[in-house]
């Protein structure tokens, strides 16, 4: 990453201002996954995730969180402060 800071597990996700949704193409359905009921020192990169409705595999998107005026994120803290 360009600041100097990796993104290996969830926890560096959310210290960092990123998200992950997923899609399921069965359902098709998108949601954010909510990384503070994820482990914070588990590697993101591989990891799978099934669909509460169907079980089928979820597609997942990494994305940075960002405000078109690029407010404070109050959310962002929150999840910090878990």
């Amino acid at each position: 990453m360009a600041d100097g800071f990796t993104l290996k597990t969830f926890g560096d996700l959310l210290d960092h201002g990123y998200k992950l949704s997923g899609y399921c193409r069965g359902c098709a359905l998108h949601r954010y996954i909510d990384l503070t009921k994820c482990p914070a020192g588990r590697g993101y990169v591989g990891a799978r995730f099934k669909c509460r409705d169907c079980g089928g595999g979820v597609e997942i998107t990494l994305s940075q969180i960002v405000t078109s005026n690029g407010a404070h994120l109050p959310a962002l803290d929150r999840w910090r402060n878990r």
